[in-house]
C-alpha cells in the first residue's frame, strides 16, 4: 500500500489507511514506524467509518470516487503492486 500511495500521489489520488482497531493510536503507531509508512491512517475504533462503507471483514479494500461514491470494493488481499489496480484508480480519477 506504501508503494502505491507514494506512486499515486503524483496523479494526485490519496490511498488512505483505516484501522479498526480498538486501542487506536497505541496499536497504528509501532506498525507505521517499523515499516516506514507515511501514508494517512484515520483511526476508526468505533468502526463508524467501517460500517459506513459496508466493510464486513478485514482486509477490506473501498475504492471512492471523486464525488463520494463507492466504485468498486474488494474483500481480502489486494495486489497493490499490480498495474490493474493502479491504472483503473488513475483512469476512475480522470473520470468528471
Amino acid at each position: 500500500m506504501q508503494r502505491a500511495h507514494d506512486e499515486l500521489k503524483k496523479d494526485g489520488i490519496q490511498v488512505i489507511t483505516i484501522s479498526i482497531d480498538g486501542t487506536g493510536e497505541a496499536a497504528v503507531r509501532p506498525i507505521f514506524a517499523k515499516g516506514g509508512y507515511t501514508m494517512p491512517a484515520l483511526l476508526d475504533q468505533d468502526m463508524s467509518v467501517a460500517r459506513g462503507f459496508g466493510v464486513r471483514g478485514v482486509p477490506s479494500t473501498v475504492i471512492v470516487d471523486k464525488k463520494g461514491l463507492i466504485n468498486a470494493r474488494g474483500l481480502g488481499h489486494v495486489d497493490f503492486d499490480g498495474r490493474v489496480l493502479r491504472n483503473y484508480v488513475r483512469d476512475l480519477a480522470r473520470l468528471k
